[in-house]
């Protein structure tokens, strides 16, 4: 009964679709740079950000008005007889223009437009680190589409060493030099390896999903979106001490938390002028007329001074929640250092690891080849088992996913410290990479 079942399982496996095999340095497609541009011009996020700039410089541009002249231009009709006997004696009417303007304001609205300046440097440090978010995250995802495609080609290549082996069993077993449980055996391993390519097929199709979200679309065509079979080995990392000097500089969240700072210190110092005297001035002309007189013509000239003497008490709780909000701030600047610290040399170590995995699997997957050739001919002439065989074709294929799976470290680590730098991934080709 075993015997039926195990027949009936590899008559049903050996039915699957058999895929050929490709070239292994085959691109066409989108390229990763077409891909990160693709990113930086449709993710949502960045659109975002790009309103929050707009945002800051129009609110920047309305403290700037405050101090400006401003003029009104009034007019008014008015009627004071008797409605049913219409007279012209009891009508009138004027018009105005009135100009008025901030003439000191002890440099609140200078301090205001600093404040404003701030926080356009702010979301402009958010788009930049936005953009370098959004482009690491599509390079992860591009690399881990490459990684499933070379992990398919791995299933290809052991589909096709194993059906070398299922042919060369049977033609053994044919002129009686082998069992029947060579053959079965093959099959089963045969069938088993299908299995796994359509697993493997299916891996690309989530990743080419989870490529189309990182680069911020949703209707491209991804059958046209096929990567080259291959990953490069990228830099290794440099001295930590320099790259943290570097990220000091570069990083867009640490250089948006000192803007943070400048703003908070700028607010302390309009709030210690809450209760400063203000003095405004206004003109204006009135030209009014009645009916059966003749027009007269007034002008006037003010300026107005403005004393507070008591607040209760807003000034003080004003200043003590710009301070306050300044130590949070400062606290946060010193964790942001130590979170930069940690993460650059966390990717470091991460990249150095990856790059002595990639040379030590290179070696194993030398080895392997040499063996899986080693374990054919000891096959074929009859002083081998079918097992050697079949251990030797799952040894090639784990240490080429090993192999892959260090590369795919490597740039993933690679990536992380450029992000943590806060460098935009040097594929873009962009001068001065920011």
């Amino acid at each position: 009964m075993k015997r039926i079942i195990l027949y009936l399982l590899i008559v049903f496996y050996s039915s699957l679709p058999c895929f050929a095999l490709e070239s292994p340095d085959k691109v066409y497609g989108l390229s990763l740079e077409e891909c990160l541009n693709i990113a930086l011009e449709n993710h949502p996020s960045l659109r975002k950000s790009r309103g929050a700039i707009r945002a800051s410089s129009a609110q920047l541009e309305q403290t700037k008005t405050s101090n400006r002249w401003k003029v009104t231009l009034t007019g008014r009709t008015n009627y004071n007889g008797d409605y049913d006997y219409w007279d012209d004696g009891y009508h009138d009417g004027s018009l105005g223009i009135n100009a008025t303007k901030t003439l000191y304001d002890t440099g609140v609205n200078r301090l205001n437009r600093e404040i404003g300046a701030e926080d356009i440097r702010s979301a402009i440090e958010d788009e930049r680190g936005t953009k370098i978010t959004v482009a690491a995250a599509a390079k992860k995802a591009y690399y881990d589409l490459v990684l499933k495609i070379l992990n398919r080609d791995v299933e290809r290549e052991k589909l096709a060493n194993l059906e070398e082996h299922l042919n060369t069993a049977r033609g053994i077993y044919e002129v009686g030099n082998s069992s029947f449980v060579d053959v079965t055996k093959a099959e089963a391993d045969f069938a088993s390896a299908k299995v796994s390519l359509l697993k493997a097929e299916n891996d690309i199709l989530v990743s080419q999903e989870a490529l189309k979200v990182a680069m911020g679309v949703s209707d491209y065509d991804m059958f046209n979106l096929a990567i080259a079979t291959d990953i490069l080995l990228p830099q290794p990392a440099g001295e930590i001490g320099q790259l943290l000097n570097i990220a000091m500089t570069d990083r867009s969240d640490y250089r948006r938390t000192i803007s943070t700072i400048k703003r908070r210190e700028l607010e302390i110092k309009v709030a210690a002028r809450d209760n400063s005297p203000t003095i405004t001035g206004s003109i204006g002309s009135d030209l009014s007329k009645r009916e059966g007189t003749s027009s007269t013509n007034a002008y006037s000239v003010n300026v107005n001074v403005n004393i507070p003497l008591e607040d209760g008490g807003m000034m003080k709780a004003k200043l003590e929640s710009a301070r306050a909000m300044l130590e949070q701030d400062k606290a946060e600047e010193e964790s942001l250092r130590q979170t930069i610290a940690q993460s650059l040399r966390s990717a470091a170590l991460s990249l150095t690891n990856a790059i002595e995995r990639v040379k030590s699997s290179e070696s194993s997957v030398k080895y392997a080849e040499d063996n899986l050739e080693l374990a054919r001919g000891r096959y074929e002439v009859g002083v081998g088992s079918p097992l050697e065989v079949s251990d030797a074709v799952s040894t090639l294929a784990s240490s080429r996913y090993t192999l892959y799976q260090a590369l795919y470290d490597a740039q993933i680590a690679r990536t992380e410290l450029d992000e943590a730098m806060g460098h935009l991934p040097p594929e873009l080709n962009i001068e001065g990479n920011i």
